[in-house]
């Protein structure tokens, strides 16, 4: 297997770390911008990480997914977006210049209205350690 693990060279990147521990950290955190990018518990070729963003008072998990035929990465389900990435870094590059279109995936009151978010503040696998401990 050849994909592109560059991403593991990233400070955002903070490997096998559960849903729980993630948004836990983020809320912790406090700060809208803050992400992380985690390895997806299910970890197939296809969906390999998430992307956890924090967005007024919100966690929100974002799948990435890999596509081994065209070798490029894509955000979430592909319904809003077809923006396909060369890899995991140039999303997090585009999106920080660009906002990302949240939807919340719980059912609650106006969950389904999208949010605008633009990652500013990368949280690194040594912040989530100290912020949960």
């Amino acid at each position: 297997m050849d994909k592109p693990y560059t991403y593991c060279e990233e400070d955002w990147y903070v490997g096998p770390c559960n849903r729980t521990d993630a948004e836990h950290a983020l809320h912790l955190v406090n700060k809208d911008g803050a992400f992380l990018v985690r390895d997806c518990s299910i970890n197939t070729n296809s969906e390999p990480l998430v992307l956890v963003v924090y967005h007024e008072k919100k966690v929100y998990n974002v799948k990435i997914r890999f596509f081994e035929a065209t070798r490029k990465y894509a955000l979430g389900t592909g319904q809003r977006s077809n923006d396909m990435f060369d890899s995991v870094a140039e999303i997090i590059k585009f999106h920080s210049i660009f906002p990302i279109t949240l939807i919340s995936g719980r059912n609650t009151a106006g969950s389904k209205c999208p949010e605008n978010c633009v990652l500013t503040c990368p949280i690194t696998e040594k912040d989530v350690v100290q912020l949960l401990q």
